[in-house]
């Protein structure tokens, strides 16, 4: 059952976490970036970057607080990372491009991964140079493991290991569809009924976390710009992941694997409807030139498993993996 939260209750709860930080969005006069950053216990030289997936930014993903700073950010930064995630243009408290405003029948979708690609190097360039970070772990999931791939094959020597959670594959007999449209558009009520995977899990099996199911929808249709909207009122989302997911499943990436030259891990659950071990498997190998390459599927986890009861268990394996590649290169991890 879900509870809708007051206006002010409900923003409240999103502008109290993760203090956001403006960036100017690249190529884009006057359009700012949002960067969530969880600041670690001690000053740290290491870093964590989420990029959220397709359809909810980061506060409702990596930054979504399940009690009192229990987020994924918050678990990474108790570890000694500053833990910072990027809301991409049209996203979260990020700015909405002017054609969010007007019908988008008919102009290019928004925010593709090339494009997507930038806006991850302004978060980079702001961490690194302002920051003083000198090792940057990636960590994206679903759709935005390809704008991160993008950047990670075309800035080799800026980033430190790349995390691709439940990535976009290709799917045997997927035809890429033109998206003629710039944005769409769902209610929050209907985006998390779309998380229970009720279609993909054992008849009964509830992975959400209560926090999810008391209160996702309600900061969801807050993350929006402007006026409150309620659970049921549609929110606009730029179009361009779809784009890059069709063009994906049809087996055209907008990057070369082999050009992704940092440690590569590929995590995913037992029920993801984007990715199973096969399609992993496959997927991994393409990482020729990657170091480091590890693959771990979790038990009783869907494409969503951030938002699940198993969350720890996805948190715990990211450690692990950075935990490696420090082993590997030299440096270390608390």
């Amino acid at each position: 059952m879900l509870t809708l939260l007051g206006s002010t209750l409900a923003a409240t709860v999103i502008a109290a976490h993760a203090p956001v930080i403006r960036l100017p969005a690249p190529g884009m006069e006057g359009q700012t970036l949002a960067l969530h950053c969880v600041e670690p216990p001690r000053a740290s030289d290491e870093a964590v970057l989420f990029i959220h997936g397709a359809s909810f930014p980061t506060l409702l993903a990596a930054g979504f607080e399940f009690e009192g700073g229990d987020s994924w950010m918050d678990f990474m930064a108790a570890r000694g990372f500053l833990a910072c995630g990027l809301d991409f243009l049209g996203f979260g408290a990020s700015s909405r491009p002017v054609a969010m405003s007007v019908s988008p029948v008919g102009v290019a979708p928004l925010g593709q991964a090339v494009d997507t690609a930038l806006q991850i190097g302004a978060a980079v360039d702001y961490l690194r140079n302002k920051r003083g970070i000198k090792r940057l772990h990636v960590v994206a999931h679903s759709w935005g493991t390809v704008p991160a791939g993008v950047y990670a094959a075309t800035h080799p020597a800026t980033l430190t290991s790349l995390t691709l959670f439940g990535p976009i594959v290709p799917a045997a007999g997927s035809r890429s569809e033109d998206i003629r449209y710039a944005w769409w558009s769902i209610s929050a009520q209907e985006r998390y009924r779309q998380l229970l995977f009720a279609d993909a899990l054992p008849h009964g099996m509830h992975l959400l976390e209560s926090a999810v199911d008391r209160r996702w929808a309600s900061e969801f249709a807050a993350s929006g710009p402007g006026k409150m909207k309620g659970v049921e009122n549609p929110l606009e989302i730029p179009a361009g992941p779809l784009a890059d997911i069709n063009a994906v499943k049809a087996n055209r990436y907008p990057y070369s694997q082999q050009d992704v030259r940092i440690p590569v891990f590929v995590v995913y659950g037992d029920y993801d409807t984007e990715v199973n071990d096969t399609g992993a498997k496959d997927f991994l190998s393409r990482f020729q030139a990657s170091p480091l390459k590890w693959r771990l599927c979790i038990d009783h986890g869907t494409h969503v498993m951030h938002l699940e009861r198993n969350r720890k268990s996805l948190y715990q394996s990211e450690v692990a993996f950075i935990a490696a590649v420090d082993r590997e290169s030299g440096g270390t991890v608390d």
